[in-house]
């Protein structure tokens, strides 16, 4: 087959094992071929200068492809390039007016996505460190999403309007308002940081060494399996700073 490049919408992605099927216009018939673009067949394409990154590929992605025929004699695409994504762009706008839809959660293996219900576009779901992963009941249940990195479509996520949080985290978000102290108990020293595991919440967290930190450590005030009191300085859904009092 000569190296002629086709255009076409990707019309259905198989995210268990990275195939997708194209629709096409050839000869003024439309045609469907099926295309692998999982990290292995990307890689080699960057190997061979064809792209220079890797593309999360979605439903309603224009691509330019060749096609080829395998030794079973079956017509594939080859050499799959991303060009745009209509419906992408039309996301995106009105993220940037009212940021919420509605999606429902599908799962991949250990992995979360959200396939938003107009577009049938799926992004991957950003769950917090502190958040309970969806179980499989609550996949089939409609859901309200924010997109982020709207400023970036090729790194486009989701993030949950109502998240499910350990208890863990509910009883620091409490701590750290009320600005009480809280018992933590060491876990591991090292010259960077004394790692705690939070007594009440569970939650692990890490005071950096500093030279007052470094002076309790060497008089042993603060060892290994030691309680010592702390107060949460900051707290998001991804991060805890604890500061000892």
């Amino acid at each position: 087959m000569s190296e002629k490049y086709f255009r076409g919408k990707i019309t259905f992605i198989n995210n268990d094992n990275g195939k997708v099927t194209i629709e096409y216009v050839t000869g003024n018939k439309i045609k469907s071929i099926q295309a692998f673009v999982d990290d292995k067949h990307q890689d080699r394409m960057i190997a061979q200068r064809i792209i220079k990154k890797a593309h999360r590929f979605l439903v309603g992605d224009n691509v330019k492809f060749v096609v080829k025929k395998s030794s079973a004699n079956v017509f594939f695409a080859d050499h799959v390039v991303f060009e745009f994504n209509n419906a992408i762009d039309v996301l995106v706008d009105k993220a940037r007016i009212a940021n919420k839809f509605l999606g429902y959660i599908k799962q991949v293996d250990e992995k979360y996505f959200i396939k938003e219900i107009e577009s049938y576009l799926f992004f991957p779901l950003q769950l917090s460190k502190f958040e309970i992963p969806p179980i499989a009941t609550e996949t089939d249940k409609a859901v309200t999403f924010k997109l982020l990195n709207i400023e970036k479509p090729e790194k486009l996520k989701a993030e949950l309007y109502n998240h499910n949080y350990i208890p863990g985290f509910k009883v620091a978000v409490k701590q750290h308002k009320s600005e009480e102290a809280v018992d933590a108990v060491v876990t591991k020293i090292t010259p960077y940081g004394v790692f705690v595991v939070l007594t009440e919440s569970k939650l692990e967290a890490k005071l950096p060494v500093d030279e007052m930190l470094s002076e309790k450590i060497n008089k042993g005030e603060v060892g290994l399996d030691k309680s010592i009191p702390v107060k949460i300085k900051h707290l998001t859904n991804e991060r805890i700073v604890i500061e000892m009092i």
